[in-house]
């Protein structure tokens, strides 16, 4: 690494530091090396410590990063007990409503998180974090289209171990740091970014324009996601969960005979449908 990139990333670094270190589950940030652990291969930006009892390492990532690199620095964590998390330059990364194919390393990131990438910026010498998502494309098989939440605030630090797929396969230690109120928010935003794209793109919502006129968009997308679960519109509460069950049992990557690719599209596309109708309702 050249002394440039070194001071760049020295900086996220120091700033992350700060971030996490004001939040109430971290009992301690550095950018020291963790004293715990007698030889590393890699040396993380940021080392943090929960309340909890969690580990956790944070990288900068400048550049693209390589895929192998990635699966030696989880697996040396995770043998640890320590949780990963990696935060790419947003420079680095398609922009907001691109369409197209991924490359293996932003697949790789892509699937550590929940079909997004933590990226930072820095503009006018402020830094800023930004969620970019990737939403497959009803158009193009093995497409993406690219969406931002910008400004994303760190309000939560926990690790958790998870089975990752794809090219990034492992049982791996991630970080999260989301909170339950920024994930209900991330789950919205997803069900309208999908609406949305299918509307302007590929008119794919059933009853469009019931009776040539042109319905509310909210209301559109609800009646979609009935659709999708295949119950009436009067349906109630108990009805829609069983239907939402009965479908997950067929079409969960786990258990479906679909390409995992498919399943896990389709997986996510009911709980978008299942989580928007319960917040219609106002459904706990």
């Amino acid at each position: 690494m050249e002394k440039g990139e070194q001071n760049v990333n020295d900086a996220i670094g120091i700033w992350l530091r700060d971030t996490f270190a004001g939040i109430s589950d971290v009992r301690r940030a550095t950018t020291q090396p963790d004293s715990r652990v007698i030889f590393q291969n890699h040396k993380a930006h940021v080392v943090v410590s929960t309340w909890m009892g969690a580990r956790l390492y944070i990288y900068v990532l400048e550049k693209p990063p390589k895929v192998r690199d990635l699966k030696n620095i989880l697996r040396d964590n995770s043998r640890n007990g320590i949780g990963t998390l990696f935060v790419m330059q947003l420079s680095e990364l398609p922009k907001h409503d691109d369409t197209l194919r991924l490359t293996d390393w932003q697949e790789a990131l892509m699937l550590l998180n929940d079909d997004f990438i933590y990226a930072y910026a820095v503009k006018d010498g402020e830094i800023s974090l930004t969620q970019v998502h990737f939403s497959a494309s009803s158009t193009k098989k093995d497409d993406y289209r690219i969406w931002y939440l910008r400004n994303f605030q760190i309000e939560n630090v926990s690790v958790r171990k998870r089975d990752i797929g794809g090219n990034i396969k492992g049982a791996w230690r991630l970080g999260d740091i989301a909170s339950p109120a920024y994930k209900r928010r991330m789950n919205h935003e997803r069900v309208h970014q999908r609406f949305h794209y299918r509307t302007q793109y590929t008119q794919e919502i059933p009853n469009a324009r019931a009776n040539g006129s042109h319905p509310r968009k909210r209301s559109e997308q609800l009646a979609y996601y009935y659709q999708l679960l295949g119950v009436d519109k009067d349906a109630k509460e108990t009805d829609i969960k069983a239907a939402f069950r009965r479908i997950a049992l067929q079409v969960h990557p786990d258990v479906s005979a679909l390409p995992r690719q498919e399943a896990h599209r389709r997986i996510k596309e009911l709980n978008e449908a299942y989580e928007f109708i319960k917040d219609f309702h106002g459904w706990a």
